[in-house]
């Protein structure tokens, strides 16, 4: 903060990093009528976006409820975008959207 001020006094500027951000349903390929679906598995991530490389919002386990929007292709080796229905098992809370691999969908 202290060098952020000085090089700013000084007529300096700093570059910040831009800041991550969730990708929404843009990264979907295939949108569908609402549907609920359950977990089929314990340990499953939820994203800010489709990918391991999108940071984890928790963890979601088997017969926690996920409302599903669309998703990334076909059902094989996709991600699914959509939102949690009732508190999570560890406790996400009902509204929070993301994105989890299909295949642990039932």
């Amino acid at each position: 903060m202290v060098v952020l001020a000085a090089a700013l006094m000084l007529g300096g500027s700093v570059a910040l990093a831009p800041t991550a951000s969730a990708v929404g349903p843009s990264a979907c390929q295939f949108n569908s009528p609402d549907v609920n679906f359950k977990v089929s598995t314990s340990g499953a991530r939820f994203r800010t976006g489709p990918g391991k490389r999108h940071r984890a919002i928790g963890t979601l386990y088997r017969g926690d409820s996920f409302r599903y929007f669309c998703r990334t292709r076909g059902f094989e080796k996709s991600w699914s975008y959509g939102k949690i229905l009732r508190r999570t098992t560890t406790g996400i809370r009902p509204g929070t959207r993301g994105w989890v691999y299909s295949k642990y969908l039932d």
